[in-house]
């Protein structure tokens, strides 16, 4: 009879070793929108399940449209100078220097005939010398005047220099960049469940204004539920991660199982405590198992839960 009691009450010690108290700790996702805007419409309630890419809330446009469109009008802009550095001058303003120089090759062609019949009559001596070096110059001055007009058609036909037209080019780069960005902008004003989880808190409602950076949705991912316990320093030894639990819980319909997934480097106290070889049971090491096989719905955030090792078999 002595024996059995030493022996159960040797095993009662044994389990009371390999138990830790702990509770049920999940891996939130907290979703903000990146600009202070108002809330115009959320999809889902707290609690709801939701799939990969569903969309969960929508902040208001108005200002991300006209943003938009301005980048938008900004682009179309550049583009287009671009397009006319490229192309040279406007084939009317082309036209008007052909018709210029269509003159001015007339008025030489005149001038020229001019000075061949002066130069007949200045030779007979008709004429004084005066009069054939006005006619001269007047001959010089047309076919100058007209070697003008062709060297601006010429240069007006050429597209811009190459500096002009490498700089416009980076413009036009720098308003598509913006454009892109303005329209990846309104696209980030709804948002969208990263991966499968269920809706843990809705922050805010339509209507609201969160700042910037401001968490407006919170997400439990499946798996991301986790069972946080406290390890005594002396104790620490016989964990290790990797290790099986079992899971026990008042309110949960069944046991689980799970692995050791953590144990912190970091000791930790349960106050009061001083540093001491005597109380240095006071020293614990938190740690985390992952449960096994949990369907949604069976284990709630904050729960209290015992950790049993499960001895190797």
């Amino acid at each position: 009879m002595l024996g059995f009691l030493i022996f159960t009450l040797t095993g009662c010690d044994v389990r009371s070793s390999l138990t830790f108290n702990g509770y049920s700790y999940g891996d939130f996702i907290y979703l903000s929108n990146f600009s202070t805007e108002e809330i115009e419409a959320v999809y889902v309630k707290k609690g709801q399940h939701v799939s990969k890419g569903q969309p969960l809330l929508k902040m208001d446009t108005y200002n991300l449209q006209n943003t938009m469109n301005i980048a938008e009008r900004n682009y179309l802009s550049e583009q287009a100078l671009l397009t006319d550095l490229m192309s040279g001058e406007r084939p009317e303003e082309l036209n008007v220097i052909r018709a210029q120089l269509e003159r001015a090759i007339s008025a030489a062609s005149l001038a020229k005939s001019q000075l061949s019949r002066y130069q007949k009559l200045y030779s007979t001596q008709v004429i004084s010398a005066e009069e054939w070096q006005r006619a001269s110059n007047d001959y010089s001055q047309k076919t100058a005047s007209a070697r003008e007009l062709q060297h601006q058609l010429e240069a007006r036909q050429l597209p811009a220099r190459q500096s002009q037209i490498s700089h416009q080019q980076l413009r036009v780069e720098s308003a598509n960049l913006q454009r892109d960005k303005a329209i990846r902008d309104i696209q980030q004003s709804t948002l969208f469940a990263p991966q499968e989880a269920i809706v843990f808190d809705t922050l805010y409602l339509p209507g609201e204004r969160p700042t910037a950076g401001q968490p407006v949705i919170s997400l439990l991912p499946d798996g991301n539920l986790k069972i946080r316990f406290y390890i005594p320093e002396p104790q620490l030894g016989r964990i290790s991660v990797g290790m099986k639990v079992s899971l026990h819980c008042d309110g949960c319909p069944r046991t689980f199982t799970g692995r050791v997934n953590y144990i912190s480097p970091q000791t930790e106290y349960t106050p009061p405590v001083i540093y001491s070889t005597v109380r240095r049971e006071k020293l614990i090491y938190m740690a985390e198992a992952i449960p096994e096989s949990v369907k949604p719905g069976e284990i709630k955030v904050g729960q209290p839960f015992e950790v049993e090792l499960v001895p190797d078999e």
